[in-house]
């Protein structure tokens, strides 16, 4: 099974997330305002890697598990039809497909569980609100042996470790290396939203 565009998942991606979609760097960094689709498009990311990658394992993390589950598994639930899941387990946030792919969210607030696990591909949500050593000195390692990526998303937090690093990933793309992509967007960017109520 191949899960390979827009069409064939519950989600139609706006004009502003499509460059981001299009993107084919490793790591993406994208900063944007609140209500702009930061989660929905990255499910439908690791929706689609998850269908083209059989038996591999793909983690969504938020700031903690409570978050991940109201903020990420519905949306998980209504954007890959129900005829590609061949498992679900709401008491652990993971779903199967057909092919063995594995999605699991996780929160960042149990760093320990989190140890170990290859993956594939992860995207921390809110990565502003998570700790930069995560990223450092766990999950950076659990990508090596897959060459998987990492997507960062997150709203402005004043100045910390994420925006030192979406600058720094605009920095090393503009210097050539094509593994590191930055995007910054603000909620008027959502064509979506009714922008008479965000004045």
């Amino acid at each position: 099974m191949e899960v390979n565009n827009e069409a064939r998942l519950n989600i139609v991606l706006h004009k502003n997330q499509i460059p981001i979609h299009s993107s084919s760097a490793r790591f993406r960094v994208i900063k944007a305002g609140k209500r702009f689709g930061k989660t929905k498009w990255a499910i439908f990311e690791l929706c689609q890697a998850a269908g083209r990658s059989p038996r591999s394992v793909f983690w969504y993390i938020a700031p903690s598990y409570r978050q991940a589950k109201s903020i990420a598994w519905y949306e998980l639930l209504w954007i890959l039809p129900p005829s590609y899941i061949k498992r679900k387990v709401e008491t652990e946030l993971l779903i199967e497909l057909w092919d063995g792919a594995r999605i699991e969210l996780k929160g960042a607030d149990n760093e320990d569980s989190l140890r170990g696990t290859g993956l594939a591909g992860v995207i921390l949500d809110e990565a502003a609100y998570i700790k930069e050593i995560l990223w450092t000195d766990v999950i950076r390692s659990q990508l090596v042996d897959t060459m998987g990526f990492a997507y960062f998303i997150s709203t402005p937090k004043g100045k910390n470790w994420f925006t030192s690093f979406h600058a720094e990933a605009k920095r090393k793309n503009m210097r050539g290396d094509k593994d590191y992509e930055s995007f910054y967007f603000t909620t008027l960017d959502n064509p979506t939203l009714n922008h008479d109520e965000l004045m």
